[in-house]
């Protein structure tokens, strides 16, 4: 299900202060209800990011349980709110469900996937690259691309080479990576409504007041408590 844009004013501002300030664009992205290992949480933390972000001043377009041609066209108009949205523009992409890595790219897993060996993926899945690439192309000033997307691949059984988590990525100038736990490691999905990594997120984000790479080093520093850790964002 993909859902339209929503846009608050920043607390604390009036319309007019947040008309003058560059956007502040995100999309957000929560896959669950798979037919091969159902996921409970995603769509939850999708929905708390969402709500986290709208409240401070993003104009957020949220997605859940997405097909791949949905996901597709949400990450397409993503792109455009940013390049129409000029170069000071922010953009912010979060995704919480199934993902995978093969040949060192990472793939993100649509709802209706069918996906039972390695050839198959680049068919069914939605490629990482392709939201840096919306991103590379609008030339905007900053962006954000957040996976807590590392939870157990549920098709690397039938993978001739099979690994576990996320690969690292290359990020361009002006794109910032942040995963929930280390590359090739294994996130764990949480046993309340939110992930540990998209809950210690909303908490970070809502301190206010301090640079974006000290908000990630708090969110990494709440996820290692919270699982003794076993979990290293």
């Amino acid at each position: 299900m993909v859902a339209g844009w929503t846009h608050a004013a920043p607390q604390g501002t009036t319309a007019g202060q947040a008309a003058s300030q560059a956007r502040r664009i995100a999309l957000i992205v929560g896959n669950g209800h798979y037919a091969a290992s159902p996921l409970t949480n995603p769509v939850h933390d999708a929905e708390l990011i969402a709500k986290t972000l709208t409240s401070l001043g993003f104009e957020v377009q949220l997605a859940t349980d997405s097909t791949q041609a949905q996901m597709k066209r949400a990450i397409q108009t993503f792109g455009a709110a940013l390049e129409k949205a000029g170069p000071n523009s922010v953009g912010l992409f979060f995704y919480a469900g199934h993902g995978l890595q093969l040949n060192g790219r990472n793939y993100l897993i649509p709802v209706g996937a069918n996906i039972e060996r390695d050839a198959d993926v680049e068919i069914e899945a939605v490629s990482a690259d392709w939201v840096l690439e919306q991103m590379r192309f609008a030339r905007n000033r900053l962006n954000f691309v957040i996976l807590d997307a590392c939870r157990n691949n549920p098709f690397v059984r039938s993978f001739r080479s099979a690994h576990h988590g996320l690969a690292a990525m290359d990020a361009p100038a002006g794109v910032l990576i942040a995963y929930s736990t280390a590359p090739g490691e294994v996130a764990a999905d949480g046993s309340g409504a939110n992930s540990p990594y998209s809950e210690a997120l909303a908490h970070a984000m809502t301190a206010g007041g301090q640079p974006a790479e000290l908000m990630f080093k708090k969110a990494r520093a709440e996820v290692r408590r919270e699982t003794s850790d076993r979990q290293t964002p």
